[in-house]
C-alpha cells in the first residue's frame, strides 16, 4: 500500500507531507466529524442498497398538494402504507438536500420503491401519474366538450353540457391533465375556463365554425363587424345549428322527470336541417335576429380568437363556402351573392 498516495486522496493538502504522530493528532481532533462522516456513509449505503423497501403490494396513487413540508409528506406517505419510518424518510430528505425540492402532484408508486426512489420522484416531478390525458380542439362545443369527456369516464355522458352549456365559449382548446380520483365537473369546467370578454368569444367561436384559415376568418370577422354595423341579420348557418341543439337540451330540462330514464344524447350541431330551422324563430337565429346570438357556439382557439380581435377591413357584407369546404367567396352585395350561389353551391 501506498501511504503517501492514500493520504493525498483523503486528506486535506496541508497534511500531506506530515508524518504519522502528526496524522494521529488530526484523527484524534477531528474524531467526532469523522465518526458522523462515516455514520451517514453507512445510512447512506444502507438507503441506497433498498433495505427500507416500501411495504406496498400493489401501485398505489398519492395526492401530494403544494406548499407542504417533508414532515407533512412523511406523514402522508405513512399513512398512504407507502413508507414504515418517517424519521428515515425526513432524515435522508435533509441530508441529500432535497428538503425545498419537494414538489406537489399525483404520484404512482410501485411495489418495491425506495426512500431514495421515491424523494427522488417528489423532488424531481419524476414519478408517474395516472392522470388522464385529455385534449380538447379548437371549436369543440359543450356537447362535444361532454362527449369527450365521458368518454373517459370522468363524467356522466350529459353532466358537463346540462351545467356549463350557458358559459359556452369560455373553455379554451387545449390539453389537460385530470386526476382519475377526486375530479368533479367543477374542477373540471375551473381549469378549463378563460376570461375574454364574452362578445369577442362569440364572434371568434363563430369564426372557428365558419372558416379554417386565419386570412379567411379576418376576413369573415369584417363581414360581422360590417353587418353588426348596419344592423343587418348575420345570417349564419351554424348559430341557428347551435340553437337548435341548445333548444333541444332546454326540453329536457324542463321536462327532466319525463327524460329521466332515458340515456341522455348528446346533440349533433352538423346533423341540423338548416333550412327548417331558419324557419322558427329563437335567439341563435341570426336570420331572424339582429345582432350577436346571446353567447358562443363553440370554444375558439387562438386563432380565431385572435382574428376577433383584429378583424380585417374589407368591403364584404357576404361571404359562402363551397361545397367541398376548400373555399370561401365573398361580396360586396347581395345581386353579387346571389351569383355566387348560382355558381357554387347551384342555387
Amino acid at each position: 500500500m501506498n501511504f503517501n498516495a492514500e493520504r493525498k486522496q483523503f486528506l486535506p493538502k496541508k497534511y500531506w507531507t506530515k508524518s504519522l504522530s502528526d496524522l494521529k493528532i488530526f484523527f484524534k481532533e477531528h474524531k467526532t466529524r469523522l465518526v458522523a462522516l462515516v455514520a451517514v456513509s453507512v445510512f447512506l449505503a444502507w438507503m441506497a442498497a433498498g433495505i427500507f423497501r416500501s411495504p406496498l403490494n400493489e401501485p398505489k396513487v398519492v395526492v401530494i398538494k403544494g406548499g407542504v413540508g417533508a414532515y407533512a409528506i412523511a406523514e402522508i406517505l405513512k399513512q398512504e402504507g407507502i413508507i414504515t419510518n418517517k424519521f428515515l424518510f425526513v432524515a435522508y430528505t435533509f441530508i441529500t438536500g432535497n428538503e425545498k425540492k419537494l414538489q406537489a402532484g399525483n404520484y404512482l408508486f410501485k411495489p418495491g420503491v425506495t426512500v431514495p426512489d421515491i424523494i427522488n420522484s417528489v423532488s424531481n416531478g419524476l414519478a408517474e401519474s395516472d392522470d388522464i390525458i385529455v385534449t380538447i380542439p379548437e371549436g369543440f362545443n359543450v356537447w362535444e366538450i361532454d362527449k369527450r369527456l365521458a368518454s373517459f369516464g370522468l363524467i356522466v355522458e350529459g353532466e358537463f353540457a346540462r351545467k356549463y352549456q350557458p358559459q359556452e365559449g369560455e373553455f379554451f382548446p387545449d390539453t389537460y391533465r385530470f386526476s382519475k380520483e377526486g375530479e368533479t365537473v367543477d374542477t373540471i369546467a375551473e381549469k378549463m375556463k378563460n376570461n375574454l370578454d364574452r362578445n369577442i368569444l362569440t364572434i371568434a367561436s363563430i369564426l372557428e365554425k365558419e372558416a379554417r384559415e386565419e386570412e379567411d376568418m379576418r376576413l369573415v370577422a369584417g363581414v360581422i363587424r360590417n353587418r353588426l354595423a348596419k344592423k343587418t341579420p348575420l345570417a349564419i348557418d351554424a348559430t341557428v345549428s347551435y340553437g337548435a341543439c341548445l333548444r333541444d337540451l332546454q326540453v329536457r330540462l324542463v321536462n327532466i322527470s319525463k327524460y329521466q330514464n332515458i340515456k341522455y344524447k348528446n346533440c349533433d350541431v352538423t346533423q341540423v336541417g338548416v333550412g327548417a330551422e331558419i324557419k322558427i324563430d329563437g335567439p341563435y337565429n341570426t336570420y331572424t335576429r339582429q345582432g350577436l346570438p346571446p353567447g358562443p357556439i363553440s370554444n375558439p382557439g387562438i386563432k380565431s380568437i385572435s382574428a376577433a380581435l383584429n378583424p380585417a377591413t374589407t368591403p364584404y357584407f357576404y361571404y359562402l363556402s363551397t361545397r367541398d369546404g376548400s373555399q370561401i367567396i365573398f361580396s360586396k352585395t347581395a345581386a353579387e351573392h346571389a351569383a355566387n350561389r348560382r355558381k357554387y353551391l347551384g342555387l
